[in-house]
């Protein structure tokens, strides 16, 4: 029973600080990307309306978060992640949003390239002054914001 009731407390303690960061894929970014620290993470209801307002309409995605991860005195890189309903919509959405970007004349992000980090496709973009990664996993989509010195921080933080 002592036994039962420890592992109990010690698995509490595990699940609780996901619960807490608003469920399951807040657990997938961690305090900090090489020496970058999160300053902000947005979860649950919160991080949908940010999702929907970065794409000016409302996406289908079952969950979304976004993180701010920076140094003192610089621009965060941004972290954005939605759950989609399977691994054929993550496909369709990331496709979506690379060639819109390509093909957009007005677009910010111009030099398109894909690269290839732990076995998947990467679309990346150059516009506002930062590095814009895009891929998916699983039923998962990505793009991370972040410093050309930084991208590769992330993309061996998130991309694997």
């Amino acid at each position: 029973m002592i036994r039962c009731l420890s592992f109990s407390l010690c698995l509490l303690a595990v699940l609780l600080p996901a619960v807490a960061m608003g469920g399951g894929l807040a657990a997938l970014l961690p305090e900090s990307v090489g020496d970058l620290t999160r300053v902000q993470l947005i979860a649950g209801p919160d991080a949908q309306v940010e999702v929907d307002k970065l794409h000016g309409k409302a996406l289908a995605a079952e969950e979304s978060v976004v993180a701010r991860y920076a140094r003192p005195g610089e621009r965060p890189a941004e972290v954005w992640v939605s759950r989609v309903a399977d691994e054929a919509e993550a496909r369709r959405q990331a496709g979506l949003m690379v060639h819109k970007m390509y093909e957009n004349p007005r677009s910010p992000f111009k030099d398109p390239s894909r690269v290839d980090h732990s076995g998947r496709a990467v679309y990346r973009f150059i516009g506002m002054g930062q590095a814009h990664l895009i891929w998916f996993g699983g039923d998962l989509v990505w793009w991370v914001s972040a410093s050309s010195q930084d991208e590769a921080a992330f993309l061996d933080a998130f991309c694997r």
